[in-house]
């Protein structure tokens, strides 16, 4: 520690002492070509060691004056002007820069003075001729951009707000400005979602993109719709391009994670899940998504254990409860499967599926009016369903002590869902005939 210390001391004192060794005209020469070249800190920094080099050196004042300028700071500017006369008061020169910068002053205020009077295009001419008398000076081409800006001409506003950070990189109004322009896009694009207009709101996310292709929002969005549209290649292209900006966008992860999956990238996905869940830990549908996904794998220990973790952080996540009642019911453990799904629909009542896997859980255990009761609010859900018609009517039957009418009414309803009519028709045939069946 003590010997970088040493080192930065000798290479401070090596600096200060080639600074010194240096004339004004030196240090002031150098600082110019800094400032045509767009380094404006370091002019800035030339420029004052130009004028600890001689205090008088008048053209330094004028160098920060120029310096001033690019920074948009007018009353700087003036100021450094004013020294500058005072240390050469017969350089004509300086006073026809302070002449100017009356002049500067004048355009800008008159500009100022048409924006608050809601004149813009007089405000814009005003600026227009500002800009072009002085050419460094950023704040008339800002303000170019913000007529057009409040008259929702926004492409030829950003133009305007680049152009003043080619001036001045450091204008961070410009750069905040070119961040309202592309959230207006993005809140274009948010409404036309909503409207259902695809798009309509991709259209708007690109154009944010064109603003601003750090606004991961964008690309999130945008893998969105892609996916919505099929497109899972692309939107996992998109999702990444997000992620890029912002790596600590946990459902950007998320996202990725079933985009993959989507495409059979199983690896892929777990590892996007994973990252989702490095960032928030208690994050129930990262845990959700994995948990399907091994589940579909048929690895139902590594599906149990990512399932409980997403219950755990979350005791109320029903989609939980809802994969493990569906691992449960895969491996046979019906007594769990039930206790799961019981659960999962008492979280959520609107869970057509799992009702149906709880009625089907609870007939292999004969209970048929746990049964009955769960096939029936599948029934009301999704209508045409036949699996929950067909379980209502097995419960109905009840081995053949229940209802045969009743049954053979819901199993007439599983028939008309094609997936469902050959069980249906058997099962019909097993009630009209049971001693077909006998063993």
């Amino acid at each position: 520690m003590i010997r970088i210390m040493i080192k930065k001391v000798s290479i401070l004192i090596l600096v200060i002492g080639t600074v010194l060794a240096q004339s004004p005209d030196e240090l002031f020469n150098s600082a110019q070509a800094s400032l045509d070249a767009g380094n404006i800190a370091e002019a800035e920094a030339g420029f004052n060691a130009a004028l600890a080099a001689d205090p008088t050196f008048a053209p330094a004042y004028l160098g920060l004056a120029s310096v001033a300028i690019r920074k948009g700071d007018l009353k700087e500017a003036g100021s450094k002007l004013k020294e500058a006369i005072e240390s050469e008061p017969e350089n004509q020169e300086y006073r026809d820069e302070f002449e100017k910068m009356n002049e500067l002053n004048t355009l800008m205020s008159r500009g100022n003075r048409s924006m608050k009077n809601g004149d813009a295009d007089q405000a814009f001419e005003s600026f227009r001729v500002a800009y072009e008398k002085f050419p460094d000076y950023p704040e008339s081409v800002f303000n170019m951009g913000l007529t057009h800006f409040r008259k929702k001409e926004f492409t030829d506003a950003v133009e305007y707000f680049h152009k003043t950070l080619e001036i001045y990189p450091d204008h961070k109004t410009a750069s905040a400005a070119i961040r309202n322009v592309a959230k207006n896009y993005f809140n274009n694009g948010n409404q036309s979602y909503k409207r259902g207009d695809l798009e309509g709101a991709l259209a708007s996310y690109n154009d944010v993109l064109k603003v601003d292709e750090s606004f991961f929002q964008a690309h999130y969005q945008i893998g969105v719709i892609q996916s919505k549209m099929g497109d899972k290649n692309a939107a996992v292209i998109s999702y990444e391009k997000a992620l890029a900006v912002n790596p600590k966008f946990y459902k950007g992860f998320f996202a990725l994670g079933l985009a993959k999956s989507s495409i059979n990238d199983k690896d892929g996905a777990i590892a996007a899940l994973e990252s989702a869940i490095d960032i928030y830990p208690g994050y129930d549908k990262a845990y959700g998504a994995m948990g399907d996904i091994y589940i579909s794998a048929k690895n139902y220990e590594k599906a149990k254990q990512v399932l409980t973790m997403s219950i755990t952080v979350n005791p109320n996540y029903s989609k939980g409860y809802a994969s493990l009642g569906v691992v449960y019911s895969e491996e046979q453990d019906w007594e769990q499967a039930v206790s799961n799904l019981e659960m999962a629909v008492g979280l959520n009542d609107r869970d057509a599926m799992s009702f149906f896997r709880l009625a089907g859980a609870q007939n292999t255990l004969g209970n048929c009016d746990g049964a009955k009761s769960a096939a029936r609010s599948s029934t009301e859900l999704k209508q045409r369903f036949g699996g929950a018609w067909f379980e209502l009517g097995v419960a109905e039957w009840c081995g053949g002590k229940g209802n045969k009418t009743a049954a053979l009414n819901a199993f007439e309803r599983a028939r008309n869902d094609r997936t469902w009519r050959k069980m249906a028709e058997y099962e019909m045939d097993k009630v009209k005939n049971p001693q077909k069946y006998e063993n």
